[in-house]
Parts: structure tokens; C-alpha cells; sequence
């Protein structure tokens, strides 16, 4: 996979602690040991784009001190809706309770996958159920008895919810409690039967026990009250308790959408409830009155926390209890549960546990993880460019928009000035309303950015894509070299060279006939072709793409009508063009022999890199450090920003700054070469090498004892080479070799 990276972020005069971890909106938070030193570090998994992101904890006591390790979220399933992770079996590693696999695969099934160790990092592997007396019936998903003897059913979660994973019943082992999606708002107690049944907690073997958990009745139709029962032993119905304001004799029992929170609030051995609902904004935290076996919530606080600062999301809040800041004690955070309408920007609030004994959760931060990283809201469109010419790629990011109450849609081009050097960028926040396209919304959103030069003067004009589906073109008057000075221009062409919706503009010369033609992307998931007709210095379009199909590229995921193709172009030093496509599904799509015709083009990868940083993906490119290989800079849905150099490397690679600790620069002589080229590097140990071409393709590799080796060149074509050494299984040496 491609090597994650970071650079400083200067934002608001604070240099940020996860400048590109990739933005938060739906996260949920689970503890776990990640490395295998017996330390609870932290994963949070974002609904929002189904991405996972892992935090290593280094333990300092009393302090919250993360630090962002994106190495260990590649050993995790590709998952969806909700993940969360426990230790089932007590082996140190934690397992995922888990949503059925991703699509083609959907159900609302919950299946669960197996941690292990493998080299001190947590993997996971599907547990497999099966069902007593058949030997060969392996079912990935969890199963109970039903009432008709002999048949089985699979454990069914509606998709919107999070059940709560805990030993409810105190004996050991892990049950679930879970709303009954078919009638209602009971609440099902899935018990885990292993240790009952003598199987040890290294099993899973689970029974619906109780249809009433708690005795009470979430209706989801009075703002965060549930209706609860004046008896342990009595299980209250539907609209029990409840004033009769109008006639109710129609409506059915429904399961309104629930996150559940599980606790020990009190000492006394049972856990109390927290619980959130998809039409409101807060939260209630029934209190357990009953007993381990027997639970009876009679009390509750509607307004949780009502003693401190009480939760108020715009839409569907979801808690989760670990201790976060290693003092031993469980603090609460709090986040949307609902992957589009939510508070995007502040929405992971940290509840610090400062109790000596028991709990009292107490606001710490609304913006827990997600202050540290840059993040604009929801789905970012990053382009490099130099806007001041000072000879450095500065960073302009696009955005659907973020949410602020009464108006979601406020999108802008967000500029990050290079601050740093040309070999260790450092970006700062400029101006959050560059070029004051927001002046556009909330009629319009969702700007995507892309410059190349339309007028031949130079300098690099600017094109702005929008949910419209058609385009802003901003012309740059500055001439070459000088900072980018910019006229809108409101011809009416622009405005017709509509493909529907969500355009995604690139600027390249696609049929090398001297003028710069636009690829657009849309919503839909293929690309269109607008050949420029005019002169070098008068572009001229028409409102009719060429082809609408080109290379017959679809980026859709099967069963999908939506797949938010996202192009982007790299001109390498042979002459070839690679085609870069971002996806609505995450991953990012690469291809070569780039035409002007709905010919297919050639597919290197529908997994380029191997990167994945969530839904909505989109791509620039551009040499940050000046090693001379580029950096690739994505966005995603979740309104953030990842950065990865375009080398592979092992999944288990740590993530990078400017300046490796431990990779040293190899000596390529001589470079450019013919024939052959001699390597050094300043240790005298064993070597494994590799050399890559840009496509990211091994093209030779070999075994040296060290000290020097020579690499022959005659097969190579032109170009640019990477040079990889690995020595004792790490990361040793790289380099850039020219082949002439």
C-alpha cells in the first residue's frame, strides 16, 4: 500500500496534533491494545464513510496522549454501520462486534471477527458459528434458538442502530442487548450462554432470554422520555403511562433507531442505560433498580447529563464509555450516529469522568480528536498548486459544506499557504472563504476546484465544479510567475457544460492538439470529455461533452446508481499519462493508454495504493518534500484530508514526516543512467531491494550484503525508477533513479 504521511498544519495559530488523520462525523470509539503492550489505545470507527482510524495510547497517566497511527487500521475488515470492539474470549486482543459485510454481502445480520497477535499487531480473522448438530454448517453470523425446536435464526440489528456488547448478566461472559427490530422498543436480551453451558468464554453461543430488558418501553415519540414500569416484574407496553392526546388506535409498534451506552453509574453491579434516539437530539440514562439477572429501570434522566452539561446533538446522539484520558476511571464521548445530518465540525464530545469514586461525566471539548485534524465539514476536494508563487505547492480544498443550524450547505475553498520549504512543507490556514464562493450557497455546494492553464497565458486558470453539475470559471490575470490574481467569468458557457449534477473538474490536453481540454467527473460515476475548439489563447466549448463514456469508465459500486467519480491526471517523464479516479466508495481507481473515446483504457488497479480513507474519495498529486516522488494528497466524505507517498510499502509501515527517523538517502550513481547505476548507503547490513516505476509496479528486485551494489538498467524503459532497500524486515534506504 502507499506510505501514509504527515506535514505540520498551522491552523488558528495552533500547529494541529493529527493534522491528516482524515476527519471525524460519525465516529464510534472503542478501546483496544493495538500493539500488544498491554496498553487500551483507541479506535474510532466513522460511520460516516465506513473508515476506520487508530490512535496508539503511550500511556501517560492522568493526560489523554494519542498518538495517530494509521499502520494498524489497515489489518481491519472492510466494515459498515457500526463497530465495536471488545475482548469476547479475554486473550488480551480485542474482537469487533460487527454489521454484516459490506455490500454485495448486506444484511442486518451482526457477525463477529476474531482478534489475535501477529508481531505485536492486532488482526482479525471471522469467527465462524456453528450450529449443534451439523458438523459442516458454518454460518459467519451469530445465531439463537428460536421457539420452534430445532430451528435456528440469525440475530437480526437494524443497520441504524448500536446494540450494547457487556456482561449484562455478570457471569463472565458477553451478551448483547439489542431493540427488537421487527415490533418495537423492547429491548432484547441476547444472552451469551458459553459458561453456563461449560464451553468457556472462548465461545460464543448465544439465546434470546429476555424480550423485556429493563421492564420498559422506548416509544420514540415523546422527545427523550421512555415509558417505564412501576414493577420489576411487569413489562410495560406501548403508550402505557401515556396521557391519550389523540386518537392512537392506528399506529403499530415501531423501533424508532437507538444507540445504546452500558455502565455501572452506581457500584451496585448492574448496569444502567444510556440511550439515544434518531429523532432527537439528547439523550436518557435509565437507572438499574433490579439486579444482574433481572434488570428494572426505574428512574431516569431525560436530559443526560442533567447534572453537568447535558447532550445536544442535532440528530441522533450515540455514547460510549472507556477511559480515555488513563486515570482508570470510564469518561463518556458522545457523536452523531447518523452518517449525513450531523454536526460535522463539532461533534465528538468528550465527558471527562472527575468522580474520585462513581461518575460524573463533565464536558470536556466538543471537538475530542477531531480539533487536532483538519476538518472542513463533509467531503473535501484538495488540489496542490502554487497560488503565491513562491516556488512551493500550497493546498486549496473544496467542500460540500458543513453544518451549522437552519443552513447545511455553506461550501468554500479553503487555502493553505505553504509555509514551510521545499523540502519540509509546513501549511497554514489563510483564508477559509477563498475567492468568496460561498456568496453562492446555500443554492449551491459541494465545490471542487481544478486549475490548468485555459487561455495559454502562462498562468493557471482556475475552474470550480458544484453540486449544479456545471461549472465557475475564475480566469488568472497574473501572468506566469507572478501570485495568482483572479476574474470570474460569468460567460454563459460555463453554465451550459451541465452533466446533471456534483461536477468534477480536470484541466489536461487529452488529444495533444496544443489546448487544454476538461475531463468531468459527476455523480453518476463516469466521465466526460469537453474538447476546446477555440484557440490557444480563446477557449471554446461546447454545452455537449464529446463522449460521455470516456475509456467507459464507471466508478459505481455494483448495485449502486452513485459513484462521484473524481479524475485527476499525472504526466510522467516518458511521456505516459496515468488517469487517477476517485470513487464513491473509497478506493481509488488507476489507469493507463488514456484516449479521447469510450475505448476502455487500461486498468492498473481498482484498489490503486491500496488506499481507502472512506467514501467520496478525491485526489492531487504533487512532490511536497522534493525527494522527487509525489506525494498524493485525498480527500473523503468525512471532511478531511489524508496524505501518502506514492511508494508501496508493507501495511505495517508507520506513518512518516519530512525527515524519516531510521530511512537514510541512498547514493544512486551515476543518475541519470544508461546501463547500470551503483547504489551506497551508509550501513553494512544485509539488504533486500526494490525498484518500482511510477505506476507503483515492481520492475526488479534482488538481495546485496550491504555497503554497495550495482542494479542493471538494460530492460528499462525511460523514466523515473524508485529505489526501496528493506533491511531486518523495516524500511532502510530510498532513492530516485533516472533511466535515460
Amino acid at each position: 500500500m502507499f506510505q501514509a504521511m504527515t506535514f505540520p498544519v498551522i491552523q488558528n495559530g495552533k500547529t494541529l496534533q493529527y493534522p491528516f488523520a482524515g476527519g471525524l462525523n460519525a465516529g464510534q470509539y472503542s478501546a483496544a491494545d493495538l500493539n500488544n503492550d498491554q496498553i487500551l489505545d483507541l479506535v474510532v470507527f466513522d460511520r460516516a464513510g465506513d473508515a476506520f482510524l487508530t490512535f496508539i495510547n503511550t500511556g501517560t497517566p492522568n493526560a489523554i496522549s494519542y498518538r495517530y497511527a494509521p499502520e494498524y487500521a489497515c489489518h481491519f475488515p472492510p466494515l459498515q454501520d457500526y463497530a465495536i470492539l471488545r475482548d469476547f474470549n479475554q486473550d488480551g486482543a480485542s474482537d469487533i462486534f460487527c454489521a454484516s459485510l459490506p455490500p454485495p454481502f448486506s444484511t442486518q445480520e451482526v457477525q463477529v471477527f476474531q482478534g489475535y497477535f501477529e508481531n505485536n499487531v492486532l488482526k482479525f480473522k471471522p469467527f465462524l458459528f456453528s450450529y449443534p448438530g451439523c458438523s459442516n454448517c458454518d454460518n459467519r453470523f451469530i445465531y439463537y434458538p428460536s421457539t420452534i425446536p430445532g430451528v435456528w435464526n440469525n440475530l437480526i440489528i437494524a443497520d441504524t442502530d448500536v446494540p450494547g456488547v457487556a456482561d449484562v448478566d455478570g457471569d463472565g461472559d458477553l451478551d448483547i442487548l439489542t431493540f427488537d427490530g421487527s415490533a418495537g422498543g423492547h429491548i432484547w436480551l441476547v444472552k451469551n450462554t458459553s459458561v453456563e453451558k461449560g464451553f468457556g468464554v472462548d465461545s460464543l453461543r448465544f439465546e434470546v432470554t429476555d424480550r423485556c430488558w429493563g421492564r420498559f418501553y422506548e416509544t420514540g415519540l415523546n422527545f427523550c422520555v421512555n415509558n417505564l414500569s412501576p414493577r420489576p416484574d411487569t413489562c410495560v407496553e406501548f403508550f402505557a403511562g401515556q396521557p391519550v392526546v389523540e386518537d392512537r388506535s392506528g399506529e403499530e409498534p415501531r423501533h424508532p433507531g437507538s444507540t445504546l451506552m452500558l455502565f455501572d453509574n452506581d457500584g451496585d453491579g448492574d448496569l444502567e442505560l444510556v440511550t439515544g434516539d434518531v429523532s432527537f437530539t439528547c439523550m436518557n440514562m435509565m437507572t438499574n433498580y433490579g439486579t444482574p439477572q433481572e434488570a428494572w429501570m426505574n428512574e431516569q434522566d431525560v436530559n443526560f447529563p442533567s447534572y453537568s452539561t447535558p447532550v445536544e446533538l442535532p440528530q441522533f446522539p450515540a455514547a460510549y464509555y472507556l477511559d480515555v484520558n488513563n486515570d482508570g476511571h470510564g469518561d463518556m464521548v458522545v457523536a452523531p450516529n447518523s452518517k449525513f445530518v450531523n454536526d460535522d465540525r463539532n461533534g465528538s464530545w468528550l465527558y471527562v469522568n472527575t468522580a474520585a469514586n462513581g461518575h460524573f461525566f463533565d464536558l470536556e471539548t466538543k471537538r475530542f480528536l477531531v480539533g487536532e485534524m483538519v476538518d472542513v465539514g463533509t467531503a473535501t476536494h484538495p488540489v496542490l498548486v502554487d497560488v503565491n508563487a513562491d516556488g512551493l505547492l500550497d493546498l486549496v480544498v473544496g467542500n460540500y459544506g458543513y453544518y451549522a443550524p437552519g443552513n447545511a450547505q455553506n461550501a468554500s475553498l479553503y487555502l493553505f499557504l505553504n509555509t514551510g520549504t521545499a523540502t519540509q512543507p509546513q501549511f497554514t490556514l489563510t483564508n477559509s472563504d477563498w475567492l468568496g464562493l460561498s456568496a453562492f450557497t446555500p443554492n449551491d455546494y459541494d465545490f471542487f476546484p481544478a486549475f490548468g492553464d485555459l487561455d495559454n497565458d502562462g498562468d493557471q486558470d482556475l475552474l470550480v465544479g458544484s453540486n449544479f453539475g456545471a461549472l465557475y470559471y475564475f480566469r488568472n490575470t497574473a501572468g506566469a510567475g507572478n501570485p495568482m490574481q483572479f476574474q470570474q467569468n460569468f460567460n454563459i458557457i460555463w453554465a451550459t457544460m451541465d452533466i446533471g449534477s456534483y461536477s468534477t473538474p480536470a484541466i489536461v490536453d487529452l488529444d495533444y492538439d496544443g489546448v487544454k481540454d476538461i475531463v468531468m467527473g459527476e455523480r453518476n460515476g463516469n466521465l466526460n470529455f469537453f474538447k476546446n475548439t477555440g484557440a490557444p489563447d480563446n477557449p471554446v466549448f461546447s454545452a455537449q461533452p464529446v463522449t460521455n463514456k470516456l475509456g467507459s469508465i464507471d466508478t459505481r459500486a455494483p448495485q449502486s446508481d452513485v459513484g462521484f467519480s473524481a479524475p485527476a491526471f499525472i504526466e510522467q517523464p516518458n511521456g505516459e499519462r496515468l488517469l487517477i479516479v476517485g470513487t464513491q466508495t473509497g478506493n481509488i481507481e488507476a489507469y493507463t493508454n488514456v484516449g479521447t473515446t469510450e475505448t476502455p483504457f487500461s486498468l492498473i488497479s481498482k484498489t490503486w495504493g491500496n488506499v481507502d480513507d472512506g467514501e467520496r474519495s478525491s485526489v492531487t498529486f504533487g512532490d511536497l518534500d522534493g525527494d522527487g516522488i509525489l506525494e498524493m494528497v485525498a480527500g473523503n466524505l468525512r471532511g478531511g484530508l489524508t496524505v501518502y507517498k506514492t511508494v508501496l510499502v508493507d501495511c505495517t509501515t508507520s506513518t512518516t514526516s519530512a525527515g524519516d527517523a531510521g530511512v537514510s538517502d541512498i547514493r544512486i550513481s551515476p543518475n541519470p543512467a544508461r546501463t547500470e547505476a551503483r547504489v551506497e548507503w551508509p550501513h553494512n547490513r544485509p539488504v533486500d531491494w526494490q525498484v518500482y516505476n511510477l505506476l507503483g509496479r515492481v520492475v526488479a528486485r534482488g538481495e546485496a550484503p550491504g555497503g554497495a551494489f550495482r542494479i542493471l538498467l538494460g530492460g528499462y524503459a525511460p523514466g523515473l525508477y524508485f529505489v526501496e532497500l528493506r533491511s531486518e524486515g523495516r524500511l532502510a534506504g530510498r532513492g530516485v533513479l533516472s533511466k535515460i
